[in-house]
């Protein structure tokens, strides 16, 4: 029985071992312009290795989007899920997106690229991401109205100005070249002013 585990367990780091790796090279050159032979040279592999996981090129990338997706979505769930008012959970949410954009930058432009950029190919499924990060948003909206911390008319729409202030300023951020350091020291007063928001909103 544990022979299969650990072999399971092998898959599964090598499986996403080559989903990192092609995330750096989908970022740098986009879809079209990756090449599976690079990416199975930079993870360490052979070419043939990658066609036991993903059928081509196309099924990486989906692959990828979608581990990108469920590591992004736990990051902001944990972030939400913190204690204290909405005001510190913004906080908070802003920091996990801060972690995201600095520490897993790779997977980060390359969900944007598949929304906005490059790889707009696989928007759809860069929405459906989109859609479960504004839906988490939504819930916690939803638990601090019931709370009486603010009062909106439409949840999912405030959840996603929500979340386009906080995405779209640190990708400006970023930009510009701030550091992480210098986001994080933002993040209090990002939250307090989406918190302003609601104020003027009521």
């Amino acid at each position: 029985m544990m022979p299969k585990i650990v072999d399971e367990q092998m898959r599964e780091a090598t499986r996403q071992h080559i989903l990192h790796e092609a995330a750096k090279e989908f970022a740098r050159l986009g879809f079209d312009q990756a090449n599976i032979n690079l990416i199975a040279e930079k993870a360490g592999i052979g070419k043939g290795t990658i066609y036991l996981y993903f059928e081509n090129k196309r099924e990486l990338f989906l692959a990828m989007l979608r581990f990108i997706a469920q590591s992004q979505l736990a990051a902001i769930r944990g972030a939400l899920a913190q204690h204290g008012n909405l005001q510190m959970r913004l906080e908070q949410l802003f920091l996990a997106f801060v972690r995201l954009a600095e520490k897993e930058s790779d997977s980060f432009n390359v969900y944007m690229s598949a929304l906005y950029g490059v790889n707009r190919a696989f928007r759809t499924e860069a929405t459906k991401l989109l859609r479960d990060y504004v839906a988490v948003i939504a819930l916690v909206l939803e638990e601090a109205q019931v709370r009486g911390e603010i009062r909106v008319r439409n949840i999912d729409t405030t959840a996603l100005m929500v979340l386009s202030l906080t995405e779209s300023f640190i990708l400006s951020a970023r930009v510009l070249g701030q550091s992480e350091q210098t986001l994080v020291t933002q993040a209090s007063q990002t939250a307090q002013f989406i918190m302003q928001g609601f104020v003027a909103s009521v």
